[in-house]
């Protein structure tokens, strides 16, 4: 197999689920027309996992139905996907349902917007002011850092079995101490928004944890 395909496999697991994904979405609605199937001749084509999110995110209300029962595999590259085209209804959602104990965001903040970066810390603000959570969330971590190579690997990990081990069921819907770390350089990135979010932090400083960092570049 060819390096360079090798390199941008994902667990099968991925690929069998989005097929899922896509069956349910297009029984219910089709979203992929012929005009735009020949569209995409022109282009670089997508891959099938590309097509069963856009074809899942088309109906947002769908797309938060499905959350419950979604394979935690999938979480990641839903999430990045529903961000990248701020769908800020299933954000939030996946922030609230969100598996893992920390949610990277600072990997994606090229894309942040006012809308789509509200709509994570609508999330927050959620689990924040309840103190029984879903079911299947983990979060305890909100990063703002630009540490990680991508989205995928803040996530999980650079190890490949995490979603073979096993969860504390005694764990699940308790609420868990939140915390956010950035860096100050993130700024940068917010511009128009920075008040906004200075003011949101120091309102939750009784009720998060708040960390700042100043990182030297080279």
């Amino acid at each position: 197999m060819p390096q360079e395909v090798r390199g941008n496999m994902r667990p099968l697991g991925l690929e069998i689920s989005f097929i899922w994904a896509t069956m349910m979405v297009l029984e219910t609605k089709p979203r992929i027309h012929l005009p735009e199937l020949l569209k995409m001749s022109f282009q670089a084509m997508p891959t099938l996992q590309q097509l069963a999110m856009q074809g899942l995110l088309a109906d947002q209300d769908l797309a938060i139905s499905a959350l419950e029962e979604l394979p935690t595999m999938l979480f990641p590259p839903l999430f990045e996907e529903a961000f990248i085209e701020r769908r800020t209804k299933v954000v939030k959602a996946m922030v609230v349902s969100w598996p893992f104990p920390c949610l990277p965001l600072g990997a994606l903040m090229c894309q942040a917007k006012v809308d789509n970066f509200q709509a994570v810390l609508d999330g927050m603000d959620w689990l924040n002011n309840h103190n029984v959570w879903p079911r299947r969330c983990r979060l305890q971590v909100l990063s703002l850092q630009d540490v990680y190579d991508n989205f995928w690997e803040g996530c999980v990990g650079k190890k490949s079995t995490w979603w073979t081990e096993q969860v504390d069921p005694t764990s699940e819907g308790k609420k868990q101490q939140l915390k956010v770390v950035a860096e100050y350089i993130m700024f940068l990135t917010l511009k128009d928004y920075n008040s906004a979010f200075m003011l949101w932090l120091r309102q939750r400083r009784d009720t998060m944890r708040i960390c700042f960092f100043r990182v030297l570049r080279k």
